[in-house]
């Protein structure tokens, strides 16, 4: 693992080879397994998201058990690289499909420290996480881009993951994306004593998921 940038001071850092691109891939083999071994598959999961310009496939945490488990482990990393205290929040996995992007945005409270890990290219294409320079308070509205605001573009391996702060900076993904499909994990957290505290496992996320979503039971 090797950390690129000051993630105290910028509010954002690579991380290279944060797991090895073999487990990201069998990763995104063990859904893919599970999910037919339930009678499923990804296009199960297919749906509209604001975010992007195409269908995308999510599947949380909340009702996958495996990256629940996989958030949790990688806490006290976390917690290490971002000098806080912190408690998992929430995960998902998500399948962006060619040409689509994901609007600039900041995030909700739950997301107060965040990760973007690249699983898969289809055709092994590097699609550049994209963050903005300026902080903001809070959730705030998808946009198609940064307008005058500087930013940086992080061009991520299987693999490799940017964390970032999802509150406070602004991030997406302006370039379409170049592969067939691109396979990702988004996993969050909360310090422990601080103000955010309240959505430690994103409880209130759950309920509502609980409302109009299905337990995979695998």
């Amino acid at each position: 693992m090797r950390i690129e940038g000051n993630y105290r001071e910028d509010g954002y850092a690579t991380i290279r080879s944060l797991i090895p691109p073999e487990v990201a891939a069998n990763l995104f083999r063990q859904i893919q397994i599970d999910l037919e071994a339930a009678g499923k598959n990804f296009n199960t999961f297919a749906k509209e998201h604001q975010l992007s310009n195409r269908h995308t496939v999510d599947i949380s945490g909340h009702f996958y058990r495996p990256l629940t488990t996989f958030l949790w482990g990688l806490t006290p990393i976390m917690s290490e690289l971002t000098g806080a205290d912190l408690l998992p929040s929430y995960d998902y996995f998500r399948i962006y499909q060619k040409d689509d992007v994901c609007r600039v945005h900041s995030d909700r409270p739950s997301c107060e420290h965040s990760v973007s890990l690249t699983l898969v290219y289809s055709d092994d294409k590097a699609w550049p996480l994209e963050v903005g320079s300026i902080p903001v308070s809070g959730e705030g509205p998808c946009v198609d881009d940064f307008g005058d605001e500087p930013y940086t573009a992080v061009a991520m391996q299987p693999g490799d993951a940017v964390l970032y702060r999802g509150m406070d900076l602004r991030h997406g993904r302006m370039t379409p994306n170049p592969n067939r499909w691109s396979a990702h994990l988004f996993l969050f957290w909360v310090e422990r004593n601080g103000k955010f505290k309240q959505h430690a496992f994103d409880e209130e996320r759950l309920r509502s998921e609980l409302k109009r979503v299905s337990n995979l039971d695998v």
